[in-house]
């Protein structure tokens, strides 16, 4: 995944193999600080790999807030996965984790992504900087 431009494009760029080792090494680390992260996503039972998606703790301002995340290999971008991940994500972290914020970020200019995220619920809440870039950040909160 971390290989494919077209894929990593909205992500960053293109990320090498010590990128790539430190960023599965954090979220699994992340797996056992917290008991959830990163999950790889399959079409069907045992088919293809064709994404992965997150809930995982994100700085936001300086608070620890769970954030919504996926990328999908872009064969597959364009079917929905997007919407119905996203979507069982924020009820995920909602109603049976018990979060009483979610949010996401994308970079400013991904208008698929932020569609995606207001079908799931999140609404937009400014702008932030991450890893040196500026994403546009959506949130839901709880009422």
């Amino acid at each position: 995944m971390h290989a494919d431009a077209r894929q990593m494009a909205p992500l960053g760029g293109v990320r090498d193999e010590a990128e790539t080792r430190e960023y599965v090494e954090r979220n699994l680390d992340h797996w056992d600080q917290h008991g959830f992260g990163l999950w790889i996503l399959r079409e069907a039972e045992d088919g293809p790999v064709i994404g992965r998606a997150l809930l995982r703790y994100l700085s936001v301002n300086g608070k620890d807030e769970v954030e919504v995340g996926y990328s999908f290999h872009p064969e597959y971008w364009g079917k929905g996965y997007a919407t119905e991940i996203a979507t069982t994500l924020v009820r995920l972290g909602r109603e049976l984790m018990g979060f009483e914020t979610i949010v996401a970020i994308t970079m400013r200019d991904n208008g698929a992504s932020k569609r995606v995220l207001m079908k799931a619920g999140l609404e937009p809440a400014g702008e932030m900087l991450h890893a040196g870039e500026p994403h546009s950040l959506f949130r839901r909160r709880e009422t």
